[in-house]
């Protein structure tokens, strides 16, 4: 297993979780569209990849990514083409041939229908949503399903949001929902949706919830501590240096919040101090180096800052002020009643709930029901922000 930063892990550098895995499985072969539910950075979409990449019997997968989707009719063809082009289908014979003569009978701006792919000419546009139900009517997949995976679902209804209005963020909520329930289609595909931001704080925010209560959810949570160890271990195998296991603990107490991301970085740093310094054996002190050097990694933890300016005037502030409180106040926390007085002052007293249900959906914070206060979910992040964003 080779340490992965940047791009989503895959073949043997995906880190399996049996349990999940088994998890999703479960709820895919109960016939729901699901939604993986998750913070940031956890391995959302290592985990899409890998049901790509290994799909069980009966069942082709299409992975569709709709980051860079402004609009509704682009939203259907990009997964129109995906269905078009999709891997698993190819290595079927008769199934090839469907997608072929629906793609020659159905669009008459295709450019190109070859054994690897099918092509679309630029010159004519279609109602894709329209050709989507075409496809899922026409298509003859052997007894198979088709599993849809959108990844980044919610950026592409904050994109619509942005450009076109609220109205057509929750027409695209609406017409997804219309496919789920279609009964003259439904039982060919399924769909999962997940993304860096919650599609749950979304839809709340539109007032839409509605609209996606169908979905099951699966929760994707941090590595357990013997999770983090075994990462940690099959790291190690590929790396010229070793650390016992009290330097191991010390690392995952030192990082909390055990996500993929943030054990991999630590180990980037780790090998980083390795190649410096030539020491064949990892200790404490570089443990606590390497957590350093990951702070200063502004690009690995800046999106955390860009994604919040979504939010407008008060709203902004508000949740400014409070992960600013609590990455720099001497308990690193913030009270429910601080909350509720920063609610008093920026007159957001019936919304700022829901302020900070988002902040706990997207992995920011996370809340003590019971000591009643918030803090960062992991100290690593807060650490980052007390640095580059508190003032």
């Amino acid at each position: 297993m080779k340490i992965t930063t940047g791009q989503a892990a895959r073949g043997d550098n995906f880190f399996k979780r049996p349990i999940l895995i088994n998890k999703l499985w479960r709820k895919i072969d109960s016939d729901s569209s699901i939604i993986i539910s998750a913070p940031r950075r956890v391995g959302k979409t290592s985990l899409m990849r890998y049901i790509e990449d290994n799909p069980r019997e009966k069942y082709y997968v299409v992975y569709v990514i709709t980051e860079s989707v402004y609009n509704e009719n682009k939203y259907y063809k990009e997964i129109v083409k995906a269905i078009l082009n999709c891997d698993s289908i190819r290595k079927r014979d008769k199934v090839i041939n469907s997608i072929k003569d629906i793609a020659k009978n159905i669009f008459k701006s295709i450019d190109e229908v070859g054994i690897d792919s099918v092509k679309f000419s630029k010159n004519i546009e279609y109602n894709y949503y329209d050709k989507f139900i075409e496809i899922m009517r026409s298509i003859d997949l052997e007894g198979h399903k088709l599993i849809i995976m959108i990844d980044e679902f919610a950026q592409t209804i904050e994109n619509i949001q942005q450009k076109e209005g609220t109205a057509y963020a929750v027409h695209l909520l609406q017409s997804n929902r219309v496919l789920r329930q279609n009964s003259d289609i439904n039982n060919k595909f399924q769909f999962i949706y997940t993304g860096s931001i919650s599609l749950e704080g979304i839809a709340r925010r539109m007032d839409s919830s509605k609209f996606i209560n169908d979905l099951d959810i699966v929760k994707v949570t941090p590595l357990s501590e013997s999770e983090g160890k075994n990462l940690i271990n099959a790291l190690l195998k590929g790396l010229d240096f070793t650390m016992d296991e009290g330097t191991i603990n010390h690392m995952l107490n030192e990082i909390k919040w055990l996500i993929p991301f943030y054990i991999q970085l630590a180990m980037d740093k780790i090998q980083d101090i390795y190649d410096e310094d030539n020491l064949c054996v990892i200790h404490n002190k570089s443990v606590d180096i390497a957590i350093k050097r990951m702070i200063e990694e502004n690009n690995k933890f800046s999106s955390w800052h860009e994604r919040l300016v979504v939010y407008k005037n008060n709203d902004y502030k508000f949740i400014i002020e409070t992960l600013d409180q609590i990455s720099i106040s001497e308990a690193k926390k913030i009270t429910y009643n601080e909350t509720h007085n920063l609610a008093v002052k920026y007159n957001l007293c019936e919304t700022y709930k829901d302020l900070l249900n988002t902040l706990t959906d997207d992995g920011y914070i996370n809340n003590d029901d019971e000591r009643k206060f918030y803090t960062f979910t992991s100290p690593i992040l807060r650490m980052w922000w007390c640095k580059k964003n508190a003032n």
